[in-house]
């Protein structure tokens, strides 16, 4: 009942308020501006009980309980920290195996390899390095020359194209991939 009388009053008080600041004015522009901010405090007012009901916590919000705020103890912002450490191992874990299947599921598309197991360095959650270990069992047939020529063309050609897809795709430089076709 107190919470209803306070409130009808203020309104009262804001009203009267108001129609003394309009009789003070000049009828010129200004006059209109100050209407509107007049208006919008007067709804401020009206409103004031419904805007308190969803407030969070009255107490928390006042100034007495700033002033009587206490810091934790050491010990619980240490075992605090320890959890954060904790969580973000488990967070930057999880990181490591999503880029690692999302790779692999890059290699998998572009290419025939088996056995793909990829490695991962990371420096304060950036890439810094991938390694890529792969078997090619992709069957061939086999032709004998006896010259002089590299035999493994094919696989530098399929090692500089997962490296290129690799780096191009995460924004790394070639050299930070490394492939090793078996």
């Amino acid at each position: 009942m107190n919470l209803l009388i306070n409130w009808v009053r203020n309104i009262v008080l804001v009203i009267l308020f108001a129609n003394f600041i309009e009789m003070l004015l000049p009828n010129n522009k200004t006059k209109k501006d100050v209407d509107m901010i007049i208006g919008l405090f007067v709804i401020l007012v009206i409103l004031n009980p419904i805007i308190n009901l969803f407030r969070f916590q009255e107490s928390s919000l006042s100034l007495f309980n700033i002033f009587s705020y206490s810091k934790p103890p050491f010990e619980e912002i240490v075992a605090q920290g320890e959890v954060l450490r904790e969580e973000n191992k488990k967070v930057q874990e999880d990181y490591e195996v999503r880029i690692s299947n999302q790779i692999a599921a890059l290699i998998k598309l572009n290419s025939d390899l088996e056995n793909i197991n990829i490695n991962i360095d990371l420096a304060d959650g950036k890439l810094k390095k991938v390694i890529i270990k792969a078997k090619d069992n992709r069957v061939e047939r086999v032709t004998v020359d006896l010259s002089q020529e590299n035999l493994s063309d094919k696989s530098d050609k399929l090692t500089n194209n997962l490296k290129e897809l690799i780096s191009s795709f995460y924004g790394l430089d070639r050299n930070q991939v490394l492939v090793n076709l078996n």
